[in-house]
């Protein structure tokens, strides 16, 4: 059954004129690849106009606070979204648009004609989008809308050729574009002012994070489909690493799904174990950390570029999906320490103090991102102002075919 208004706004977004316009769009926080380009795009003051758009009316407030050019999308404004929507000549998106858009069909109809470009979030070993028609239900509203609003990307962005393959058939794109992650910046340079934003640490989290005397461990478990019934889901494996942390003089830091672990578990585990919103950009922060401790989050090859260990869930013998984790989807270079809950501790003290990984992880770093990673934005926003450029003359264009009749002398 065809939804009338996204018909019409699809169609009345290919028609209208375009204005030069970028409109980023993120998470439901501000963070990850678009924020970065976003606010590297304000900053060099290009050739079109910068709006970032989002559904969370507290991260709009504190936007507008800062001074930075920003839409709420909301049902009070729901006439002058349609319209700036419509006259956008690019949307740039770093998660799944129905994510960003709440799921609105006509939200999304009106930047169809946008060109629309994915900067995703992250080297990935789970199977996306396209891959996961195998495996889940295409009957489920909930799953094909957003495999289909994610197909609909012009251009998509892969770090490295090894990584090509993946996501032209991920998304079903014809078009990669080749740069570093806009949020990998700030692992090999200092954030600035507003780069901070969504970032912001309690007092007593950030002096634990800054106090020289001990390591630092931050354990930041993927998101995964459904209930999780992986190791670093259980209450007592994270007694366990907070335990290990302390005999280790390190404190540990969880960045994790709130279902698994809250403010108040860290309390009870350790003083010196410390909650960190899951919500909150850790990017700008991450440096400051150790090790990382993850299962197969994305996380640990952006991670990759501080030249820190990574511990990454041996998964041999662990129940989980049988089609992810898929490490066959990267290079297969052994750069992470591999752990389970038999010898967590004695895994932890060697990446901690006996590390001999470090040419490893060069390596694979050397292999997932190849591309100037200090400067990835700089590309990224030559990109931006060709394709408004493209979007723009293309939107003017017209011919005459003149069949009017002359009088012959």
């Amino acid at each position: 059954m065809i939804n009338e208004l996204s018909f019409r706004f699809h169609r009345l977004s290919e028609k209208m004129p375009k204005e030069r316009l970028v409109l980023f769009f993120g998470r439901e926080e501000f963070s990850d690849n678009t924020k970065y380009l976003y606010l590297k795009a304000l900053e060099q003051q290009g050739s079109f106009r910068c709006v970032w758009c989002s559904c969370e009316e507290t991260l709009i407030a504190e936007l507008q606070k800062q001074g930075l050019p920003c839409h709420l999308i909301a049902q009070e404004t729901a006439t002058e979204t349609i319209r700036l929507f419509l006259s956008a000549a690019v949307a740039v998106f770093s998660v799944n648009p129905s994510q960003s858009l709440n799921g609105s069909e006509e939200l999304f109809a009106c930047l169809q004609g946008a060109r629309q470009i994915q900067l995703w979030h992250g080297v990935s070993v789970k199977h996306l989008l396209l891959d996961l028609v195998q495996h889940l239900d295409i009957t489920d509203y909930n799953f094909r809308r957003p495999v289909e609003f994610a197909s609909r990307a012009d251009c998509v962005l892969s770090t490295a050729p090894a990584l090509d393959s993946f996501f032209r058939r991920v998304f079903g794109c014809k078009r990669i574009i080749r740069a570093g992650y806009p949020r990998n910046e700030v692992l090999l340079r200092p954030a600035t002012e507003h780069e901070y934003i969504g970032s912001e640490l309690p007092g007593a989290i950030l002096s634990a994070l800054l106090n020289p005397q001990r390591k630092k461990v931050l354990f930041a478990p993927t998101w995964q489909r459904g209930e999780s019934q992986l190791l670093t889901g259980d209450i007592n494996f994270i007694t366990q690493l907070a335990k290990a942390c302390k005999l280790n003089n390190a404190s540990l830091f969880i960045k994790g799904h709130p279902v698994y672990v809250n403010q108040q578990d860290c309390k009870e585990l350790s003083d010196t174990c410390f909650y960190i919103n899951p919500s909150l950009d850790i990017y700008p922060l991450m440096t400051h950390f150790d090790v990382l401790v993850t299962d197969y989050s994305s996380i640990m090859f952006d991670f990759l570029l501080t030249e820190k260990p990574v511990m990454r869930l041996d998964l041999e013998g662990q129940t989980h999906r049988t089609f992810e984790p898929d490490f066959s989807l990267i290079p297969d270079i052994d750069f992470a320490y591999q752990y389970t809950d038999k010898n967590l501790e004695k895994t932890l003290k060697k990446a901690l103090f006996k590390d001999d990984k470090k040419s490893l992880r060069k390596q694979m770093a050397k292999m997932l991102f190849p591309e100037n990673n200090s400067d990835a934005c700089s590309g990224l926003i030559e990109l931006l102002n060709a394709e408004v450029d493209v979007v723009i003359n293309e939107n003017r264009a017209y011919q005459v075919e003149d069949y009017s009749r002359r009088a012959h002398n």
